[in-house]
């Protein structure tokens, strides 16, 4: 009985910490790749597209097709965010406001000055800030990307009546 007492508290004591910090610290390192690569690489200009569509929204422009309903499921996730939007190749199933629909030669005017990209993410000050292939292994790391840049809400703080 005292070896069980004195076991329980060495893994409260220091296996279950230990393994708080790992899992927190792999989840920082993550975090700082991520950052690492979405730097900003220069603000987005193109002759095709009006660039006033993108002031002040997160931009996912989708120009190379990927499959069936990846892009609407995307849209899904992200759609109800205040600051997305998505230019797209593809049409909206529904009339979203903040689904826009560009044609393919202007899409592939972009995608031919951004190294044959599939997707463009780009922020609310305008700078592009990575390109994705148009696979699934592209669309994994983009939705992945995307939630770290979306902007936040921030949250109401609670307040204590006195």
């Amino acid at each position: 009985m005292k070896y069980l007492v004195g076991a329980v508290v060495f893994i409260m004591l220091f296996v279950l910490p230990l393994g708080s910090w790992y899992y927190l610290q792999t989840g920082l390192d993550y975090r700082k790749d991520a950052l690492k690569e979405l730097e900003p690489k220069g603000l987005f200009e193109s002759s095709a597209l009006d660039i006033n569509t993108l002031k002040s929204k997160t931009t996912l422009m989708h120009l190379k097709d990927v499959g069936d309903n990846v892009v609407s499921e995307v849209f899904d996730q992200y759609g109800g965010s205040q600051t997305f939007q998505m230019l797209s190749i593809e049409k909206s199933n529904d009339d979203q406001a903040n689904w826009i629909e560009i044609d393919a030669f202007t899409a592939n005017s972009i995608a031919s000055s951004h190294s044959d990209a599939g997707f463009l993410l780009i922020d609310t000050s305008g700078q592009l800030r990575n390109s994705y292939p148009a696979d699934m292994d592209g669309v994994r790391r983009m939705i992945e990307h995307t939630s770290i840049i979306l902007p936040r809400i921030k949250e109401m703080d609670v307040k204590l009546k006195k």
